[in-house]
């Protein structure tokens, strides 16, 4: 059965020719009519397709809220004078928990207009600021939680030692994939007959966020990995989710699906390194959250022992074990002096 976006998209490529799956996965998830994260039905938690760590338990939001206390400190400024912008900040959960624990001047630019309104909602009573665009002079921080494996991606890979480019055809109603010349000159250390997928709007965003900041950090959490590990897989790291379920066919409940890839977190640093952002630190989400105190709280849980600490208990060791968020997420701070 047919659907708008895939009407969409198939009109446009048997008007103007294959597009790169960058294009493809854009409208797939973006489109503001029919775009995954235009939906009506919210994506995140247990009635949508994935869960974050902003929806295992309130902690995560006031552990980044303790952090942030302690970067204003490193600047030299007040809490009251240190600016935080979210990027894609989903259902606004980890925003209220932040806001909660500490009122910043708060920021969200938001690209769906579904999600904006959920924000709104969750935020009623805080002074939050949507906006479209990343300001100019900005003291403070620029954050992201599953912000980046959520950009679109062009997907190349290397045959007879020369990199293609994937782009997507259509016969009808049916999507395929063909190879072309790359759409943008790259070079990447993708293996013979390996597939990369490679965010080229990552390393844009990151220049983008040096030229926002006139002093502060840009702190990234996401799963990842660094050069080496991600050009290791060789059918690249493309994932899709409905209903909690994994599958690696984007050509399948399009609009009704997430797709996401993995971060190359090299790209995040090799691109601050060039605009002025240096790192600061690269942990693993269970490190991160282990500097900031987490453990002090999982010991005042088990000491509790009550059925609502132990409940409590489970959501934050999801947060941190390595089998789970704890091990397979990444925390990327960057400083701009």
């Amino acid at each position: 059965m047919t659907s708008p976006l895939v009407e969409f998209l198939a009109k446009r490529i048997q008007d103007h020719g294959p597009i790169s799956f960058r294009e493809f996965m854009d409208e797939a998830l973006y489109n503001p009519q029919y775009g995954y994260y235009s939906a009506s039905r919210n994506p995140v938690g247990k009635e949508g397709d994935f869960y974050t760590s902003s929806n295992l338990d309130p902690i995560f939001g006031q552990l980044l809220a303790r952090r942030f206390v302690a970067m204003a400190d490193e600047i030299g400024v007040l809490p009251e004078s240190f600016t935080v912008i979210e990027l894609g900040a989903g259902a606004g959960l980890l925003a209220l928990e932040i806001l909660r624990s500490k009122q910043f001047p708060y920021r969200i630019l938001e690209r769906s207009a579904a999600m904006r309104e959920r924000q709104q909602q969750a935020l009623q009573g805080f002074e939050v600021e949507w906006i479209d665009e990343l300001p100019e002079n900005i003291t403070g921080c620029i954050f992201s939680n599953e912000f980046f494996d959520a950009l679109p991606v062009h997907r190349y890979v290397r045959r007879n030692g020369v990199l293609r480019e994937i782009y997507v055809a259509c016969n009808e109603d049916r999507f395929f994939e063909i190879e072309d010349t790359p759409q943008v000159p790259i070079d990447a250390p993708v293996a013979e007959g390996c597939t990369a997928d490679i965010s080229l709007d990552a390393r844009d965003w990151v220049r983008r966020i040096a030229a926002c900041l006139k002093q502060g950090f840009h702190l990234a959490i996401d799963y990842g990995y660094l050069e080496r590990e991600f050009y290791a897989r060789p059918r690249g790291t493309l994932m899709c989710y409905w209903r909690h379920q994994l599958s690696e066919d984007p050509y399948t409940r399009i609009g009704e699906q997430d797709i996401t890839a993995h971060v190359n977190f090299s790209d995040l640093i090799e691109a601050g390194n060039v605009t002025s952002l240096k790192v600061s630190s690269l942990s693993s989400q269970m490190d991160f959250l282990i500097g900031l105190g987490i453990l002090e709280e999982i010991e005042r849980l088990v000491l509790s022992g009550t059925a609502e600490s132990i409940e409590h208990l489970q959501s934050i060791k999801k947060l941190i074990l390595p089998g789970n968020m704890g091990e397979r997420f990444k925390v990327l701070i960057q400083r701009k002096a």
